[in-house]
């Protein structure tokens, strides 16, 4: 007989299944998450409830459900914030993403473009990088430690750059800046600048994903940095874990559901509409594997850049 009730999984779900997001209501993860909660809730026949906990860079929702009881009842919908950066940017974070927590499934990526004003010098991601390396420029980002402040950082790594930072308090006043001049460019997720572009008051000079964006009619004909940085990517994303210790039959379950979920093309075209782009050839196994790769290289850039916070 188990010695823990939670061991005894064969009926689970037998009761809502609670799941923890780091972020308030409304934003882009908030609704990534309750968009496939609702899927999984209709698959496996229990509600899946999102409690948002929001607090101390997302790290609170972290701390909360790695002590939660590994049963199955209490999930994480988390991501590059709170799995890939915080542990290795704060000294307090007090747990690791690897060890502490059961992955499930990275859920999806959501690329950056970089961008320049509508009326800049720069035309291309080729003169952006030859001016850099005749003059000092300046680049914005959405505060110290952030995804499109580490993006920044790993193409100067990569490419051998010298660029001063420019921190804001959020994407939304550094784009404002930028469109008024006040630095040269940054790197911005898709959700935050897509609309900027299409009105023509940015322009997107490369992606930081691997491959171009093609389902974006848009964004079709913007390169992506790796076609001249080769091994260049940085995204954030997000990712379903638990708390160390879950049930295999548990996890099997969320896995099959989740992967349902990714490879539904009308909700596939959904998120990719929101900027999140979905794998739906992703598995419980590479997305273990994705986790500790991003902490590995976000932990390099930061401490290859000597990035600290306070």
């Amino acid at each position: 007989m188990p010695a823990l009730g939670w061991a005894q999984s064969d009926k689970w779900p037998s009761k809502p299944v609670k799941v923890v997001v780091g972020f308030p209501a409304g934003q882009a993860t908030d609704i990534i998450a309750r968009t496939f909660c609702d899927e999984l809730g209709k698959d496996l026949g229990q509600n899946f409830i999102v409690e948002n906990r929001p607090g101390a860079g997302s790290m609170l929702s972290a701390q909360t459900v790695m002590k939660a009881p590994p049963d199955g009842y209490t999930l994480m919908w988390g991501g590059s914030g709170n799995l890939g950066i915080a542990p290795y940017l704060y000294s307090n974070a007090g747990y690791k993403p690897v060890s502490d927590f059961d992955t499930i499934m990275v859920s999806g990526v959501v690329p950056m473009l970089l961008v320049v004003k509508a009326d800049s010098e720069f035309k291309s991601f080729e003169q952006l990088l030859a001016a850099i390396r005749s003059r000092r420029l300046n680049y914005g980002s959405g505060g110290s430690g952030v995804t499109n402040h580490l993006a920044t950082e790993l193409l100067k790594l990569m490419a051998n750059l010298n660029i001063d930072h420019v921190p804001y308090k959020g994407d939304a006043p550094a784009l404002q800046d930028l469109m008024g001049g006040q630095f040269d460019f940054m790197f911005a997720s898709l959700p935050a600048c897509i609309n900027q572009i299409r009105a023509g008051r940015l322009r997107a000079l490369a992606t930081s994903t691997a491959r171009r964006l093609d389902p974006i009619e848009i964004l079709r004909e913007v390169p992506a940095v790796a076609e001249h940085v080769p091994g260049y990517e940085c995204v954030a994303w997000t990712a379903l874990v638990g708390p160390k210790g879950l049930p295999e039959d548990v996890k099997a379950r969320l896995a099959t559901a989740t992967g349902k979920v990714m490879q539904n093309p009308a909700i596939r075209s959904k998120f990719e509409q929101m900027g999140n782009f979905v794998d739906p050839t992703m598995t419980m196994e590479r997305s273990r594997d994705w986790i500790r790769s991003e902490g590995e290289k976000f932990s390099r850039i930061i401490s290859s850049a000597k990035i600290s916070v306070t």
